[in-house]
């Protein structure tokens, strides 16, 4: 047991040094736990961005609704497979496919009693930007290292995301940061903060870079449901400056 723990651990850390930004269509930085044995949560992402970024030669070019479904079923008490539905309505008020992936993801076991929960996810699958491009081959590695102390509740994703062939074939780096302060155990007031950096070769400069940041709440009304919302601002003249996100959540099964 202590072998496969040390493995785990190992592919943890130093999996942002062996592969090389979250797209706007799925924001969200995860928790280690995987979504329960036979339990099926389905997922809805609405993010609307308000503002593109900085130099973009038509503001309203960047109004769009991604609408994304994701259905989690978890296998197991450590073991869980994740389906994405990406859409879009255009800033013409046209409605889009984007593409699917397929994401399993594996938890350390409380059995290990670690000092912090952590996972481990693979997704891949094709996307398109909009329907008058082809779809590409593209996913990511997402780590995940979290811990609640007290009312205080922290997350690091160092994720890396890929695309395989095409214009934007890319390796890429984006750390994302979730803190959160629990209140009366119903409401989590906090900040998500998310990054792409470049990648392990080249950081990109500064102003290349994206930096969003801003204030989230969570809420726990019920074990099947879940609830979050944030703004964010983008900190870069290549971020999206403003964008609205939204999750709801229903967990189904036993």
């Amino acid at each position: 047991m202590r072998t496969n723990q040390t493995l785990f651990l190992i592919i943890i850390l130093l999996l942002p040094a062996i592969v090389f930004a979250q797209a706007d269509n799925e924001i969200q930085v995860y928790a280690s736990p995987t979504v329960g044995d036979r339990l099926t949560i389905f997922e809805l992402h609405s993010n609307y961005t308000f503002k593109g970024p900085k130099d973009l030669p038509d503001p309203k070019s960047a109004h769009y609704l991604n609408e994304s479904l994701e259905i989690t079923h978890g296998f197991g008490n450590n073991f869980e497979m994740g389906l994405y539905i990406f859409t879009t309505y255009t800033p013409e008020g046209k409605y889009e496919y984007l593409g699917s992936h397929v994401r399993p993801r594996i938890t350390a076991p409380q059995s290990w009693n670690w000092k912090v929960g952590a996972s481990l996810s693979a997704e891949f699958g094709f996307f398109r930007q909009s329907s008058n491009q082809p779809f590409y081959w593209e996913g990511e590695i997402r780590p995940v290292i979290d811990k609640t102390i007290d009312r205080w509740y922290f997350s690091i994703n160092p994720n890396m995301d890929f695309v395989l062939n095409g214009d934007n074939k890319h390796f890429g780096f984006g750390p994302q940061i979730k803190t959160v302060y629990t209140i009366q155990q119903k409401i989590g007031v906090g900040f998500e903060y998310y990054t792409s950096i470049g990648n392990f070769q080249k950081i990109d400069p500064i102003n290349e870079e994206e930096h969003l940041l801003g204030p989230m709440i969570d809420l726990y009304l019920s074990p099947k449901w879940e609830f979050n919302a944030g703004f964010l601002f983008g900190l870069t003249q290549n971020s999206n400056q403003q964008i609205l996100k939204i999750l709801i959540g229903r967990r189904v099964g036993k």
